[in-house]
């Protein structure tokens, strides 16, 4: 199976207001980091090759290109096109669309073929690649009970705090940087945890104690209330910003970490009664080299195996919901990462905007990418290369 990439050229993506006029006039290809070639439009490419594009999903949907079996969005990798050429240096401002589109094509090339050869991973899906994991992962339908699912659907659907700030920043001459773990040794630290299961889920009917919950063993679930957040860790919690819902229920993982900053009032409870279950079958996926968390792709690859477990699974009929597995995922993430945030927030000079899936999200005013680098080091981050190239030419790549 070979794959591509293909940079399309900034004039030729146009987006009218209602985002359904885009012409794919021009651009750069290249399949499997060979040489690329311009190209005129997508009749010049070959046919036997799946297409990882630069073209974000409004943009994809109105080209049409959802139509063609072999061509996919910027997000199939789950980290998006640009977000991969801003980590090696490249990228839509640095005016290397060439070179570009030969690392994204090698990168997508090199993640495809050991998905294929080691995982036995058949690329099918139009979505994302961790859809493809997903299936081959086996993965079970969701079976949480209809009246419980919504709680659970709330937690799982909140993959990133949105920090919100105390000043409001204009767009002025700041740019936004995002710093991350190393993938591999992340995914094996995700997929060290344990998560509960879809059924055994009882809503409690005594009231319990926070002494209780502490001695609890099994898996909860607290409706809660929660004020009086400390004020130095306010803005780096922003609790329940960036749901789509009110955020009513905690986990037990942040149950545990949120009472340590604000005052927690329980008003009701959930408890597994079949306990936690172990995720080692799915680490056993991971790539087991003693310098694999060197490897570009193979972290890439790792990525696809721990977000596929949090990908939404057949419910009822046509419809899909969240399994259990997923709340717990993305709470262990999003705490994991706010220990990163609040550390990252310590350091004079740093504005958080965002943290979730394995990274943090940081304002970089004009001339402080040098600070920024220094600090997220400095708590164990990975930032990327056009930081620093950013730091030492004084222009963001």
């Amino acid at each position: 199976m070979r794959i591509g990439a293909i940079v399309f050229d900034p004039s030729s993506v146009i987006g009218g207001s209602d985002r359904s006029v885009v012409s794919l006039t021009g651009g750069w290809a290249s399949i499997g980091g060979t040489p690329a070639r311009r190209i005129q439009g997508i009749a010049d490419l070959p046919n036997d090759v799946i297409w990882l594009t630069n073209l974000g999903y409004s943009a994809f949907l109105a080209a049409k290109l959802n139509m063609h079996a072999n061509f996919r969005n910027e997000g199939w990798l789950r980290t998006a096109f640009e977000q991969i050429a801003t980590e090696f240096g490249l990228g839509r401002n640095t005016g290397k669309a060439k070179e570009t589109a030969e690392v994204l094509s090698l990168i997508a090339h090199r993640v495809v073929a050991y998905s294929c050869k080691e995982l036995n991973i058949q690329v099918q899906s139009h979505a994302r690649l961790n859809d493809d994991y997903a299936t081959a992962m086996g993965l079970d339908r969701c079976r949480i009970p209809e009246m419980h699912y919504s709680t659970f659907e709330t937690i799982a659907g909140h993959p990133n705090v949105s920090v919100i700030q105390s000043v409001s920043f204009g767009r002025g001459t700041a740019s936004s940087m995002t710093l991350r773990c190393n993938r591999l040794a992340y995914a094996r630290r995700m997929l060290s945890n344990k998560v509960p299961p879809d059924t055994g889920w009882e809503l409690v009917k005594q009231k319990l104690t926070d002494a209780d919950l502490e001695r609890m063993e099994k898996p909860f679930l607290v409706r809660c209330r929660i004020t009086n957040v400390k004020p130095i860790m306010a803005e780096a919690l922003s609790w329940g910003s960036g749901s789509k819902l009110i955020r009513e229920w905690l986990t037990d993982v942040e149950w545990r970490i949120v009472r340590q900053y604000a005052d927690v009032e329980l008003r009701a409870a959930m408890v597994c009664e079949q306990g936690y279950e172990s995720l080692d079958s799915y680490a056993a996926m991971l790539p087991q080299g003693t310098v694999d968390e060197l490897s570009y792709s193979l972290g890439l690859v790792a990525e696809q195996v721990w977000t596929a477990l949090m990908n939404k699974q057949p419910r009822a009929g046509r419809i899909t919901g969240y399994p259990a597995r997923a709340a717990w995922l993305r709470a262990i993430d999003r705490m994991q990462m706010f220990d990163y945030a609040q550390r990252m927030q310590s350091r004079r000079g740093v504005t958080l905007i965002s943290y979730g899936m394995g990274n943090v999200v940081v304002r970089v005013p004009e001339g402080g990418a040098k600070h920024i680098l220094d600090m997220a080091v400095d708590v164990g981050l990975m930032p990327p290369m056009a930081g620093f190239i950013e730091a030492r030419t004084g222009v963001a790549a």
